[in-house]
């Protein structure tokens, strides 16, 4: 039968575990929605350009303003191809839409929560303030724990959580 400190120690584990797998799948996501997430960043300012009938050049998105006899035209470019003003505000919508969910999944507060499940104090504090080293676990490189001044079956816990990701990868 496990004692208080094993059960306790292997919720921190489980508890890291979790959120490594989340936190490594939001950096998957991102680098795999850069294309939407760029246009979302740019989106206001070109949805502007397009309604104003303005040229703009805008992360991928360039519009060009032809004057003609009879008024003018637009020429709309995403990354170098020419497309229709609307399907490019559809890409946009889209691009929005992927750019909120991510936003919304991968927020610290959603990659954490696994760990805030633990209600260790301890551990919470070392996930909150080490996000970007915890983050090197994605490619391998397991979090430096010496010299750290909290109590040590955090530190067992954060350790076999971090293995436990690694063996399941």
């Amino acid at each position: 039968m496990p004692t208080p400190l094993e059960i306790v120690i292997e919720a921190i584990a489980e508890g890291y575990a979790n959120a490594l797998a989340r936190l490594c799948e939001c950096a998957r996501l991102r680098k795999e929605y850069a294309g939407d997430l760029e246009l979302a960043s740019v989106a206001d300012v070109v949805t502007r350009a397009l309604a104003d009938g303005k040229p703009v050049e805008a992360g991928p998105v360039k519009i060009e303003v032809r004057r003609r006899l009879l008024g003018k035209s637009l020429r709309v470019l995403l990354r170098g191809v020419e497309v229709d003003p609307d399907e490019l505000l559809t890409k946009i919508s889209q691009a929005r839409s992927k750019a909120a969910w991510l936003q919304s999944d991968c927020s610290d507060q959603a990659v954490l929560e696994p760990i805030y499940a633990t209600n260790d104090r301890d551990a919470v504090e070392f996930a909150v303030r080490h996000m970007d080293e915890l983050s090197g676990v994605c490619e391998g490189r397991a979090p430096s724990l010496e010299g750290l001044e909290m109590p040590e079956y955090v530190k067992e816990g954060i350790k076999r959580g971090v293995e436990r990701f690694l063996k399941g990868r």
